[in-house]
C-alpha cells in the first residue's frame, strides 16, 4: 500500500477537529484484485480528502488486473474515473473545496513542462510518476481518497454523479472528435463497440457527422440504430459469423478512421477503411509485442494520431449541456462490498460500463 503517514496531523477544515486513524474498505491490487480493509489515507500539504460517491472501473483497471499494464508497487488501490465530495484539506487554499463535489485528473500537473503549459497536464511526464490507482499513488475504488488540490475540477450542478464518471473517456472522445476536418456532416469509421467507441460515437454523432461503427457486439445495433447510426459486425480472425469481409471495408474509404478496438485486427481494419491521405485516430493501447508493419502511413500518406485524455472542464460542460444520453452506456452499479464482482462483471465480453457505489449495502442496480 502507498498510504500517506499515520503521523501527519491533518485537520478537517469542515469541522475544525483533529482527523482520526480510521479503516476503510476498498478495492486493492496484490497482485490479484482483492477486497480488503485498509487505512483511511490522511492527506498530505497541499491535498484534500475525499468521500467517493462513485467510481467506474475503466479499461485501465482491467488492464492492470490482466497483468497488460505493469505497476511500480503493491498491493495498492485501483481506480481513477470517481465522482466524490471533498471532506478535509491541508491548507488555506485547500480550505475552499471543502464541501464540493469534484472529479480528478488522472495525474498532477507540474506547471512547468511544455504540455501543462499548453493546458494539456494528462500528458505531463512528471505527473504520470504519480498517476492515480496505476501502482504508484492509490486510486478511488475505496470509501475514501487523498487527491492533491491542482488534480481538482469541480462538477457543476445538474451533472448527475453517474454522468460525471464518465468525465475521462468522454474528454477522450472530444478530443478524437476535434480531429475531424471540415465542417460537419464528414463520414467517419469508428472500429471498436465497446465503452470507448460508442462514447466517441455518440460524440461525433452529436456533432453533425455521418458515423458508422465496426463492431463485435450484435447488442450494440438497436442502441445505435436509435440515433440513426450504422453497425456492422465484425469478428476476430478464426471466429464465425463475420458480417463484413475485408474488401467491403476496403471499399468504404472514410476522410477519418478512429481505432478504440483495442486489437491487432481492430486496427488492421481502420488501415483498410482509411483513404488515402486520410487520417487515423488512435485511442487503442497496444503493447509492443503488437508487431505493426507502419509503412502504409508513407505508402499512402496517411496521418497515424494518438489520444490519451483530453480537458475535464470541458467534459463536465459537455455533461451539463446534455448534448448525449450518456446513462445508456451504463451496464449495472455495484456496492463496494461486491467490488470483486463489479470486476468481473466490468470483465465480461459485451459489458458496458460498470459503476462502484461505496455508500451501498448490497444487492446490482
Amino acid at each position: 500500500m502507498t498510504p500517506h503517514e499515520e503521523t501527519s496531523k491533518v485537520t478537517s477544515v469542515a469541522s475544525g477537529r483533529p482527523g482520526r486513524l480510521r479503516t476503510m474498505q476498498a478495492v486493492v491490487l496484490d497482485p490479484k484484485p482483492q477486497l480488503a480493509t485498509v487505512r483511511r489515507p490522511r492527506p498530505a500539504e497541499g491535498e484534500v480528502l475525499v468521500k467517493v460517491r462513485l467510481c467506474a472501473v475503466s479499461r485501465s483497471d482491467l488492464d492492470l488486473v490482466r497483468g497488460r499494464r505493469s505497476f511500480r508497487n503493491h498491493p495498492y488501490i485501483l481506480g481513477h474515473e470517481f465522482v466524490g465530495e471533498v471532506v478535509e484539506a491541508t491548507t488555506e487554499g485547500g480550505a475552499s473545496w471543502v464541501g464540493r463535489r469534484v472529479i480528478a485528473y488522472l495525474n498532477p500537473p507540474c506547471n512547468r513542462c511544455l504540455p501543462c503549459r499548453d493546458g494539456r497536464s494528462w500528458l505531463c511526464e512528471t505527473g504520470l510518476s504519480h498517476a492515480m490507482g496505476m501502482g504508484s499513488v492509490d486510486g478511488a475504488m475505496s470509501e475514501w481518497v487523498a487527491v492533491p488540490e491542482s488534480s481538482l475540477v469541480e462538477v457543476p450542478e445538474g451533472v448527475d454523479d453517474e454522468e460525471a464518471v464518465f468525465a475521462h473517456p468522454l474528454a477522450s472522445a472530444l478530443e478524437a472528435a476535434g480531429w475531424v476536418d471540415g465542417a460537419p456532416p464528414q463520414r467517419v469509421l469508428v472500429v471498436g463497440d465497446g465503452n470507448m467507441g460508442l462514447l466517441t460515437t455518440l460524440v461525433l454523432h452529436a456533432a453533425g457527422h455521418t458515423v458508422s461503427v465496426l463492431g463485435r457486439h450484435p447488442s450494440r445495433r438497436e442502441l445505435l440504430w436509435r440515433s440513426g447510426i450504422s453497425f456492422s459486425g465484425v469478428t476476430r480472425p478464426g471466429e464465425q459469423g463475420n458480417e463484413l469481409s475485408g474488401s467491403k471495408v476496403t471499399a468504404e474509404s472514410y476522410s477519418l478512421v478512429v481505432d478504440c478496438s483495442g486489437h491487432r485486427s481492430g486496427f488492421e481494419l481502420a488501415v483498410n477503411a482509411v483513404r488515402p491521405r486520410g487520417r487515423i485516430v488512435l485511442m487503442s493501447r497496444y503493447s509492443e509485442d503488437d508487431g505493426f508493419d507502419l509503412r502504409f502511413l508513407t505508402e499512402r500518406e496517411i496521418d497515424l494520431v494518438g489520444v490519451k485524455g483530453g480537458r475535464l472542464d470541458r467534459s463536465l460542460d459537455y455533461l451539463q449541456r446534455k448534448r448525449i444520453d450518456i446513462l445508456p452506456l451504463v451496464d449495472a452499479t455495484y456496492p463496494l462490498l461486491d467490488g470483486l464482482a463489479a470486476l468481473e462483471r466490468a470483465a465480461t465480453r459485451g459489458s458496458l460500463k460498470v459503476l462502484i457505489r461505496p455508500s451501498a449495502q448490497g444487492g446490482v442496480a
